[in-house]
């Protein structure tokens, strides 16, 4: 089993988020993100190109019920 450090899950699921629900463009997170350093991955928890796969959103709302950001859970259970 692959571990994942919980900082850039985190940060994967918040993009995927953003892009999600919010409506953001790849181009939007990539501004949003702090590029100071040369080598930087721009983390995503699911594929940009097809941003409604509904097991992906099933996968971002259990996501944020662990984390217990229920205002997120609102947002996302509507796109179900």
């Amino acid at each position: 089993m692959i571990e994942l450090d919980p900082e850039r899950l985190h940060i994967a699921f918040n993009n995927t988020y953003k892009m999600v629900v919010e409506g953001w463009g790849i181009e939007d997170v990539l501004d949003a993100q702090d590029l100071g350093v040369v080598n930087v991955d721009i983390l995503f928890a699911h594929d940009p190109v097809h941003p409604d796969d509904k097991e992906m959103i099933e996968l971002m709302l259990e996501y944020f019920k662990d984390i217990e950001d229920y205002e997120k859970c609102a947002k996302i259970q509507k796109l179900l």
